[in-house]
């Protein structure tokens, strides 16, 4: 922190336990649902003149876990967003998603993380949508502190990027209510018991 704006990143939100496993092939929420796991709620305002919300106040939302498959060829898509309502499978507000990725099969405990970055860049008001730029990426690879990738070979062993996010379009919601940051995760069939866990979810506020 410089002190020139008196301003520092801040951890807004931890995830205390790991979320529920998901092993449906339908959108599911990842991150926390529970009285003792609960969501993040973006305060109503946060984003406003009022809270220094001005263009350019800017979020950064973390996260990872681990998933396994079997023997079926699989896809995953993991999607960052915001519900008026938690524990909402459809996601209301989209901020970054994967599309259809496709695993490896045969795995166990393989990791996954992501990070994706929102800036306002209009704060909006009642009965009027902010906007909201939004990029990120997810990174998948063996991991279980036993990874032996070989650095000069692209393959399963290591980390894939995938790229989440629309950056030439905003995300637009209502400011002025709570909006519950949640993670979703759908698999694209149960053939192979497909799981997946999020152990760990952050939301940084960066300035």
């Amino acid at each position: 922190m410089s002190f020139y704006t008196g301003t520092q990143t801040e951890l807004l939100y931890a995830m205390p336990a790991s979320g529920a496993a998901v092993t449906a092939a339908a959108a599911t929420i990842l991150s926390g649902t529970t009285a003792a796991n609960p969501p993040y709620g973006l305060p109503a305002g946060f984003f406003s003149p009022a809270q220094t919300g001005d263009a350019g106040k800017s979020l950064l939302i973390k996260g990872g876990g681990w998933y396994t498959v079997g023997t079926t060829a699989v896809t995953n898509i993991i999607k960052v967003g915001l519900n008026t309502t938690q524990n909402t499978a459809a996601i209301a507000v989209t901020l970054a998603a994967t599309g259809a990725w496709t695993t490896v099969i045969s795995q166990s405990n393989v990791a996954f993380e992501f990070e994706v970055l929102v800036t306002c860049t209009a704060p909006g008001k009642a009965g009027t949508n902010g906007s909201y730029n939004c990029i990120g990426h997810l990174l998948v690879g063996q991991a279980n502190n036993a990874a032996n990738p070989t650095l000069q070979t692209v393959g399963a062993q290591w980390a894939t990027p995938v790229m989440m996010g629309a950056p030439q379009t905003a995300a637009g919601f209502d400011p002025t209510v709570t909006q519950y940051v949640e993670v979703s995760g759908q698999w694209s069939v149960t053939t192979g018991a497909p799981t997946q866990t999020l152990t760990n979810f952050y939301v940084f506020g960066l300035n």
